[in-house]
């Protein structure tokens, strides 16, 4: 891999919270970056966007919703070695504020779970699996993570820092 030449995506991915649980994508297959896997929504930041503007963006996009009292959670990086792009993220917590979920097929298929019913996905993106808990569980703390990915879902390296 050639590190001269960076190949770096700003990215958040947003947990919008309605009645205790969790709005999830399933992304669809035909997706380059971690198609068939199960993850919050969201995607890339526009030029000089705000994390929070992003967010509100991107949810408004995919799921036709508003969200309010948006927080950080996380922020980190994934390396996917398969592609040779490293992600610049921010996890991003959120409230329904209003608005009827309107799929859009491109992105794939959404559906609210609970934490419990997250955690059990086998097609869960696999560094959420370790930081969920933490993040949206009893006593949630901020997380900085750094993980790499061998091929598309397949980590192989995962380290974290916990508030």
């Amino acid at each position: 891999m050639n590190h001269e030449q960076r190949n770096i995506y700003i990215t958040l991915q947003c947990f919008v919270k309605k009645d205790g649980k969790y709005l999830m994508l399933h992304r669809g297959a035909h997706k380059k970056v971690m198609p068939n896997v199960w993850m919050a929504p969201g995607g890339k930041r526009e030029f000089n966007e705000g994390v929070f503007d992003c967010a509100r963006r991107e949810i408004k996009e995919e799921a036709s919703l508003d969200i309010k009292n948006l927080h950080i959670l996380s922020t980190g990086n994934a390396y996917l070695k398969d592609l040779d792009e490293e992600i610049f993220f921010h996890l991003i917590g959120a409230d329904y504020a209003g608005g009827e979920l309107s799929e859009n097929p491109e992105d794939g298929k959404l559906e609210w779970l609970t934490l419990e019913e997250i955690l059990k996905l086998d097609d869960l993106l696999a560094e959420l699996k370790n930081v969920l808990p933490i993040i949206l569980g009893d006593n949630p703390k901020v997380v900085s993570y750094c993980s790499e990915y061998e091929v598309r879902n397949k980590m192989t390296d995962f380290k974290i820092e916990i508030s």
